[in-house]
């Protein structure tokens, strides 16, 4: 009795009726209960204890987005306010008029959702893309011993994933994880490190954020099929109940950040888990502003101690030599992918044209390459702008920024920042050169 008291005031049931209807009894039964005169139900009652804690329980689980309720035909967003379509139509028509506008508008709507998919499925070589997630992974999570018994992956080891560590919770926030490919790996690999260790996170929560609901939900399908279909490890071995997938639509770059309210990481109980955060596919190069970005958000969602994966491309020796760098030159020739790439950038105006019932503007997609300014202010990153040339208008407007960066300058940049740049492994194309980078930063403490 005292353990049934206990466990619903935690749950919220404190009043004599709540307790009352929490065992479909009368109020004035409690009162026994609370001063020792009845210290156990008759097994009829005890019955609808069970039966209306395990609702209360499922209720619970549903809400929290746990993975073993992926089942369901019912996929769960978490929509932050101000960052639904509805909100960033509205953007979009309050900032069209101006010359910068950024990638969040590219693809949060289904249509662009849908030209994003196509363009990294059409000649973007993303099967060595996701091959470099996959080493990078494999390795950084290593749970093999080094000299001194600790884990030998940096990430395994900040989890405590040995012998002689006690495992910690881990949030996995990832930011603009798109149809979330390279996330379900980086999860199959912690979920089989933990398989390795013969030990478990305390809790493993995954929590994309996007604004594209069409590629979020993609994300989170994705992803609770994989926890969903793993076993536990550990001593749990058939418990998946610590593994929770929370998709939330929001805006990282300019948003509230409402979402980290939600993680066990900020709450009490959860303070001492550690949360991994992914910009994966070059989101840092398409940032607005990289040092505001780092300052006022990644540190708010990056606590002492936390770690941050990011993904970025290598600018080359000869800026000549990357392949982007073709398309700054005008010679009336369009492979595939080119065409996947203007008909993304031009979506966005497209639409709301048709929508406010103008006749199809004349667009030209104008890519040209900026350092040392506004836009590429770490020192040796260029910046390959994507702007629209809206021909009745006799204007531009910039749609993506799309940065390359040097490997050196960009280290010495984040530990400026107050990050340890803890490992870096370089990822090669398909004519062997070094076109992307893997950067796992620690927030020091």
């Amino acid at each position: 009795m005292e353990l049934f008291i206990a466990v619903a005031d935690r749950l919220g049931f404190h009043s004599d009726k709540d307790l009352a209807s929490l065992a479909d009894v009368g109020a004035e039964n409690v009162p026994n209960w609370r001063n020792g005169a009845v210290k156990e139900f008759k097994k009829q009652k005890f019955r609808a204890v069970m039966r209306n804690l395990e609702g209360l329980l499922a209720e619970l689980r549903e809400r929290s987005g746990q993975a073993y309720q992926a089942g369901t035909e019912l996929t769960q967003l978490e929509i932050e306010s101000g960052s639904g379509p509805a909100d960033l139509s509205r953007q979009f028509r309050e900032r069209v008029a101006y010359d910068y506008l950024g990638h969040r508008f590219l693809y949060f709507e289904p249509q662009g959702a849908l030209a994003w998919e196509r363009l990294i499925k059409t000649g973007y070589e993303q099967e060595h893309w996701l091959e470099g997630i996959k080493q990078c992974a494999q390795e950084w999570f290593d749970t093999g011993r080094d000299m001194s018994g600790r884990a030998k992956g940096p990430i395994a080891q900040a989890l405590g994933l040995n012998r002689r560590d006690r495992p910690c919770g881990i949030d996995v926030i990832s930011l603009g994880p798109g149809e979330g490919g390279k996330e379900v790996i980086i999860l199959r690999a912690l979920l089989a490190a933990e398989k390795a260790s013969k030990m478990r996170s305390a809790w493993l929560t995954f929590a994309p954020v996007d604004v594209s609901i069409m590629l979020l939900v993609a994300a989170a399908q994705s992803s609770r099929e994989l926890l969903l279909a793993a076993p536990a490890g550990g001593k749990h071995e058939t418990s998946i109940a610590y593994r929770s997938v929370l998709p939330f639509v929001g805006d990282f770059e300019e948003g509230r950040l409402a979402f980290l309210e939600r993680l066990k990481t900020s709450k009490e109980t959860g303070s001492d888990g550690l949360r991994l955060v992914l910009l994966l596919g070059n989101i840092f190069g398409n940032l607005r502003d990289e040092e505001t970005f780092v300052r006022h958000k990644l540190r708010r969602i990056a606590r002492p101690g936390d770690l941050v994966w990011i993904e970025i491309g290598i600018r080359p020796e000869s800026i000549e030599d990357e392949p982007l760098f073709r398309r700054t030159v005008s010679n009336g020739s369009e492979t595939a992918a080119d065409a996947n790439r203007r008909l993304l950038l031009e979506g966005p105006y497209r639409r709301w044209a048709s929508a406010i019932g103008r006749q199809s503007p004349q667009l030209k997609l104008r890519i040209w390459g900026r350092e040392d300014d506004e836009s590429a202010r770490i020192p040796g990153s260029f910046n390959f702008c994507h702007d629209l040339v809206i021909a009745e208008e006799s204007r531009f407007c910039t749609m993506l920024y799309s940065r390359r960066y040097r490997l050196t300058e960009l280290k010495k940049w984040f530990e400026g920042l107050d990050f340890t740049v803890q490992h870096i492994r370089i990822v090669k194309d398909s004519k062997g050169r070094d076109r992307v980078a893997h950067f796992l930063l620690a927030r020091n403490r």
